[in-house]
């Protein structure tokens, strides 16, 4: 059976910037809802914000503002892309996504915003001042980071359920019918020293924190009862 838009295939194929514009366009066509003209922001609105924080603003920020800065159900319903009007600039760097209780913020720093797709840093909030750490490379990369794990982690119980893994579930490796998804190993906020692995298959996206949690998204609801059915287990959705 052929596949419109095979995540791991077409996350593959990314080379650039314009080429993660045109996966997550891909991905909300054929995952989600197709995104429109409306989903955007305007160019008055973008420069307002430079006006107002007194700094530009990278291209790769404008590229995913004016994509889809008003669709919140691909990057606000866990951890919000914030509203143009609500970026800031604290302690060096520029804050674009918050964590859903405050507790977690990802930026660029003041010294990378001249450049088109600069790398993304974050810190937790709780418990005192952290400094900046590394979260990926690219802006582009943490955006699509952001629309991915916002799908996933979408309140829609026929295509997305979670659970915890058991000890002996260490999913280093491919479940059967998965490829793992070639987005590099990037930190996971809550859990230090922990990372987030993501797998894919023709009809699902598998998501892996700290190795003890898993996430799963089915393109159809029959996809989310395959891996259900592959990976058996307490799922919060449709517990034992």
């Amino acid at each position: 059976m052929t596949v419109e838009f095979d995540v791991g295939a077409e996350w593959a194929a990314v080379e650039d910037r314009a080429g993660a514009w045109r996966f997550v366009e891909g991905f909300a066509r054929y995952w989600c809802e197709p995104i429109s003209a409306r989903d955007g922001c305007s160019y008055e609105e973008l420069t307002d914000a430079e006006h107002r924080l007194r700094s530009p603003l990278p291209t790769a920020l404008w590229d995913v503002y004016g994509l889809l800065g008003r669709r919140a159900d691909l990057t606000g319903v866990q951890d919000p892309l914030l509203p143009l009007e609500q970026l800031r600039i604290v302690d060096g760097a520029l804050v674009f996504r918050l964590e859903n209780q405050a507790v977690a913020e990802w930026a660029v720093r003041q010294e990378d915003l001249e450049k088109d797709d600069p790398p993304v840093v974050f810190r937790r909030t709780d418990g005192g001042a952290h400094d900046w750490s590394p979260f990926l490379d690219r802006f582009s990369l943490a955006c699509v980071e952001m629309v991915l794990s916002e799908s996933v982690l979408a309140h829609d119980e026929k295509r997305a359920d979670n659970r915890p893994l058991e000890e002996s579930e260490t999913l280093d490796a491919p479940p059967t019918g998965f490829e793992r998804l070639s987005l590099p190993d990037y930190p996971l906020w809550a859990v230090d020293a922990a990372v987030v692995r993501w797998f894919s298959s023709p009809d699902a996206l598998l998501r892996v924190d700290a190795g003890d949690w898993l996430w799963v998204l089915g393109r159809t609801a029959p996809a989310l009862d395959a891996v259900r059915a592959l990976l058996p287990g307490d799922w919060i959705n449709r517990p034992l």
